[in-house]
């Protein structure tokens, strides 16, 4: 597994973990943190723009190619 893999999915169980935080913070008596929100709202914004990328490229393959 390449070291850009291992970030990536490293980036992603920290991003789940904070929409579990999130999640538990509104629907319990735990205290939330704006930087709990403010990580969800950037994770779900880098995850949309990757995932736009991919659906661009092979858009384009499947045109070009």
């Amino acid at each position: 597994m390449s070291a850009l893999h291992r970030i990536a999915v490293g980036g992603y169980l920290v991003w789940l973990s904070l929409v579990v935080l999130l999640i538990a913070g509104r629907y319990t008596p735990l205290q939330s943190f704006d930087l709990v929100h403010s990580g969800v709202v950037f994770g779900a914004a880098v995850l949309t723009l990757i995932g736009s990328g991919r659906l661009a490229r092979s858009g384009y393959r499947r045109i070009a190619g």
